[in-house]
């Protein structure tokens, strides 16, 4: 019977006070079980102490139950059955068309077995050639959808598990995506094509308030942390040509212009709407290119690039040149120089000239196109200025229909006096490209290049002088005219043809 009584207490508690307790009980009733007949008075008391020691045992026993709960493991996420533990940044991955797969650090599992860890985010990954548009690159999230609730996501593909087998496993939370460009524009189109000139794009995935619990068990929840990681990829499906940049990137906007950027290009089988239209000895300008390296396209064209069509007295010699890029990091630009007649050439002839940069070497696909229509020569060696009548000698002497510009050859502001510039635009250029209207030039130098100043990379032939235009006008470097028919005035010459 005592061994009975002290296994079933054992069994109730596991309090080693309370088997202490036990053990003195045991002595008084084996006392009670030999000693009753001799002191019948211990048939009252041990049983009453007995029963008094059980009752406080039970209450201990009772006590303890309701009082401490049996500690296990909380819930965690797991993508190979329990196998290995992961990291919730494990959500995260991306496979692209090609097989490529990437996860952000700490987040590698075996939903992406062999991807590539990102370290660095600011670092664009090249796409391949067949990822066409957004929902091509793979992500947990459906692709006809921006945001999966993570209740389906983990709990319906069992991507949890819970050492002490509690189940009924519920989570909170959502994984959503966003598309940005490189303008932090939102794209909403997840069908549509990327556009090299929009790209790097952003990709950003991010968890809020996400929570894994089980139905059961101490402790049953587990709360995981906001986290979110941003990818960035260039475009490599299409070479095109984004920018064309004079060295001047501001100025008031025109037509197709991008104040920091440049001209923007809409149509290069259109050379008359590309940049430049007028040129001068040692001018240079920069090609920002999407979905081709300016190494490709020297390889494409070579170094030096003849006209097309027109005159062969200007060449382009193509260079590369580090600069910022659309997202305000360095990246390398194709730099283009123009290369013909000065002062000193002893062939001084200009034809306009159609120029065509292709984006291969079979010069089957067309990257670039444009006309130069006018050419410019100034008189470097007139430091101390001249006179108009000075001006009209220098032009004669360079032959070859050489004159002294129209304010419509350098800029196309208006003033008080001359209204044939851009209608509407004051006394200073509006940065776009010059046309014509009848026989006249609305624009030139000035408002296609900006400010001829030694600051915007100018080259030497040119001052930051006044020039002489026709009818006793002047135009400064920066656009805007001056009216003055005084012909003994002085300023700067330079000639333009045809």
């Amino acid at each position: 019977m005592l061994e009975i009584v002290t296994y079933l207490s054992w069994q109730v508690s596991h309090n080693y006070k309370h088997l202490v307790v036990l053990f003195f009980v045991s002595i008084f009733c084996l006392f009670y079980w030999y000693y009753c007949k001799a002191k019948p008075v211990l048939h009252y008391i041990i049983p009453i102490l007995f029963f008094m020691t059980c009752h406080i045992h039970d209450a201990g026993a009772l006590s303890a139950t309701t009082a401490d709960v049996i500690h296990g493991h909380a819930p965690y996420l797991t993508f190979d059955g329990g196998a290995t533990k992961s990291d919730i940044k494990a959500l995260f991955g991306i496979k692209l068309p090609d097989g490529r797969e990437y996860v952000p650090e700490g987040g590698e599992s075996n939903l992406y077995p062999n991807a590539k860890v990102v370290i660095n985010e600011y670092e664009p990954i090249e796409l391949p050639s067949n990822a066409n548009t957004f929902d091509s690159i793979q992500t947990l999230v459906p692709l006809s959808d921006s945001s999966i609730d993570l209740n389906d996501l983990i709990g319906g593909n069992d991507y949890w598990s819970d050492d002490d087998g509690d189940g009924n496993v519920s989570i909170t939370g959502r994984l959503e995506l966003a598309w940005y460009d490189v303008n932090d524009e939102y794209i909403t189109d997840t069908t549509s094509n990327f556009d090299p000139c929009s790209a790097p794009y952003q990709l950003e995935l991010y968890l809020t308030n996400p929570q894994l619990s089980t139905q059961y068990g101490v402790p049953k929840t587990r709360s995981l942390p906001d986290v979110w990681q941003t990818y960035r990829f260039k475009v490599t499906n299409e070479a095109r040509v984004c920018y064309a940049q004079p060295p001047d990137l501001y100025g008031m906007s025109g037509t197709n212009w991008s104040r920091g950027l440049g001209f923007q290009v809409k149509n290069i089988d259109n050379p008359e709407q590309n940049f430049p239209t007028t040129g001068s000895n040692e001018l240079s300008f920069r090609l920002m290119l999407g979905g081709i390296t300016p190494k490709q396209v020297i390889d494409a064209n070579g170094t030096t690039v003849s006209a097309v069509s027109g005159g062969q007295s200007v060449t382009l010699l193509l260079s590369i040149e580090t600069g910022l890029g659309l997202d305000d990091y360095d990246e390398e630009l194709l730099k283009i120089t123009l290369k013909g007649p000065n002062k000193d050439s002893s062939n001084k002839s200009f034809n306009p000239s159609l120029f065509k940069l292709y984006a291969d070497g079979s010069h089957n696909k067309l990257l670039y196109s444009f006309k130069i229509e006018r050419w410019y020569i100034a008189n470097p060696d007139d430091s101390n200025d001249g006179s108009y009548a000075e001006a009209q000698i220098f032009c004669n002497s360079l032959g070859n229909d050489y004159r002294i510009p129209s304010v419509g050859d350098y800029t196309n502001a208006n003033n008080s006096s001359w209204q044939w510039g851009e209608p509407g635009q004051e006394n200073e250029s509006l940065r776009q490209l010059s046309y014509k209207s009848g026989n006249k030039w609305i624009g030139g130098l000035f408002n296609e290049w900006g400010e001829f100043t030694y600051d915007n990379n100018r080259n030497d032939h040119w001052s930051d002088d006044q020039y002489w235009a026709f009818d006793g006008y002047t135009v400064s470097p920066y656009g805007d005219i001056a009216s003055n028919n005084n012909i003994y005035t002085f300023a700067m010459a330079a000639c333009v043809t045809p």
